[in-house]
């Protein structure tokens, strides 16, 4: 179909495969698609598993600058809210300060506090 049957035909000056491609349109669709497939994945990484990764840092900075608890093994792992205290202190006082510490740090929705006494008498 030549430009003057297009034109008759009632479709515009040009037929569209005479017309250069439009390249904004085709930025524009990418950049679309980009956001769908990877929109998701960075609002996740900012949604729970940050706030994780955030409590976690907290957490672990409030033990690190306790002048109690400042030389003790603890470790700290956090998921959905949750944080675990795993490690050795020296005493149940510092268990329970370990806790509360970690309770009172913003963001946190529960603690799991596993902290073992070292060298404490066995009860057997």
């Amino acid at each position: 179909m030549d430009k003057a049957q297009w034109k008759l035909a009632g479709r515009g000056s040009t037929p569209a495969r005479d017309k250069p491609p439009n390249l904004r349109g085709w930025i524009y669709a990418a950049a679309l698609a980009v956001f769908c497939a990877f929109g998701d994945a960075g609002a996740q990484d900012k949604g729970e598993g940050f706030a994780d990764a955030v409590i976690t840092e907290r957490v672990t900075s409030a033990l690190d600058r306790d002048p109690v608890l400042k030389d003790t093994h603890i470790s700290v792992e956090t998921r959905d809210g949750m944080v675990h205290l795993k490690g050795f202190v020296n005493s149940m006082a510092q268990v329970e300060r370990a806790g509360a510490l970690a309770r009172r740090v913003e963001g946190v929705s529960g603690v799991r506090n596993t902290l073992r006494v070292t060298n404490r008498p066995s009860r057997a």
